[in-house]
């Protein structure tokens, strides 16, 4: 298990360029000691930003000498991805988001990353949850873009949804998430698991990592207070998700995966020259909390 943090990190304290944000991120992250990131595509791929413009490969070669430059790895990565209604809508431009996941996979395998991280379709917008109809489509649809990354030697994992205050949406159980994951018959689909996102929905986590073994290949850090539509982002132990049960179970099925922050608003509020000492924390925090996960692997050897 290794200590790692998403590029975006900084996103809402960052007074860069949208070209050159993600480089600063890389040098602070290095800076505060962590050597693995989580790249986020989905923020780079937005209007304005690199992987949804011309010329794309070039950044991407930009961010690879970087990270060569630095010694970061990047172990997984979050793709371009639909938000929660949009993903079943007939009134966006489809083939446009379709082209920015195919960048995400494709820079993916440039930057060496080995598990990329998608959203599955939610079906937020039906009135009545329909669980096969649900399924259906998210196989249908998802299965090309699956392939897709496996021929380029990205495994594929599917994230955790949570339901949105009012009704049910597809993954926001682990049960489904599962049924999903287990359906493609690949040991290179697996599961991200997001805490934040978790605790939202309501689950048992430290349950649900156990039913998840061998099919974790990724994880989103975070906390929140498990609200309705409260999905915070939140450095952990500054909302409600128990933390202790969540290591003992990592530990316990022996996750050798990023245990990576997914952290956007632990520097919002901070003055930008605040923002590396932020980051040393969060380094020495995350390593405490692996190092916990890890006791519990001894532990269980030794027993």
């Amino acid at each position: 298990m290794r200590l790692s943090t998403t590029t975006t990190i900084l996103s809402n304290n960052d007074p860069t360029a949208p070209e050159e944000s993600v480089f600063r991120a890389m040098r602070l992250c290095k800076q505060a000691g962590f050597v693995h990131l989580d790249m986020n595509f989905h923020t780079q791929a937005q209007p304005g930003y690199p992987l949804a413009a011309n010329g794309w490969q070039c950044w991407v070669e930009k961010v690879l000498a970087l990270s060569q430059e630095l010694g970061v790895t990047f172990y997984q990565a979050h793709a371009f991805h639909y938000i929660t209604r949009e993903s079943t809508s007939d009134k966006i431009d489809r083939p446009w988001y379709e082209e920015r996941i195919r960048r995400s996979i494709l820079a993916a395998k440039s930057l060496g990353v080995r598990w990329i991280v998608q959203h599955p379709s939610d079906f937020d917008a039906d009135d009545v949850y329909d669980f096969d109809k649900a399924r259906r489509y998210n196989l249908d649809y998802w299965s090309p873009f699956v392939d897709f990354a496996l021929r380029n030697g990205v495994g594929f994992a599917f994230e955790n949804m949570f339901q949105s205050g009012h009704h049910e949406r597809y993954c926001s159980q682990v049960e489904e998430l599962i049924d999903l994951v287990d359906a493609f018959k690949d040991p290179r689909v697996g599961v991200c698991w997001d805490t934040g996102h978790a605790s939202v929905a309501g689950q048992d986590q430290s349950a649900a990592i156990r039913m998840l073994g061998h099919r974790l290949k990724a994880t989103h850090i975070h906390d929140n207070h498990g609200l309705p539509y409260g999905d915070e982002h939140l450095t952990p132990y500054f909302g409600s998700i128990a933390w202790k049960d969540i290591l003992q179970a990592l530990g316990e099925i022996g996750y050798d995966g990023n245990f990576s922050f997914e952290i956007k608003h632990a520097s919002q509020p901070l003055p930008p020259q605040l923002c590396a000492d932020m980051l040393r924390f969060l380094y020495d925090m995350g390593g405490e909390m692996v190092a916990c996960a890890k006791s519990y692997l001894k532990e269980c050897v030794k027993g």
